[in-house]
C-alpha cells in the first residue's frame, strides 16, 4: 500500500479492530540494528546485507542469519 508516496504496511488489531499503518525502510544500510516481525516470532539483530525487496540480518554474536522480506523490518 502506498500513502502520500510511501510504501506502508497496515496492521489491524484482532481484538479491538483498530487499524494503523508504518511506513517500510527504504534507508536500510549494513550495520543498522533492526527488529525483524516474523509470523511466529520478533527478532532483533544486525543488517548483513541489503537488496530490494530483502534484507539478511544476523542475531547476536552470529547465532543465527536469515533473510527478511524488507516490509518486515523495523529500523532502531
Amino acid at each position: 500500500m502506498t500513502v502520500e508516496g510511501c510504501d506502508v504496511i497496515c496492521y489491524r488489531c484482532g481484538h479491538c479492530a483498530k487499524a494503523w499503518t508504518r511506513p517500510v525502510e527504504d534507508d536500510l544500510e549494513v550495520y543498522d540494528i533492526v527488529r525483524v516481525d516474523l509470523h511466529d516470532t520478533t527478532l532483533c539483530g544486525t543488517v548483513w546485507h541489503v537488496e530490494d525487496d530483502r534484507i539478511q540480518v544476523r542475531g547476536s554474536g552470529g547465532e543465527w542469519l536469515l533473510w527478511a522480506e524488507r516490509w518486515r523490518v523495523i529500523l532502531y
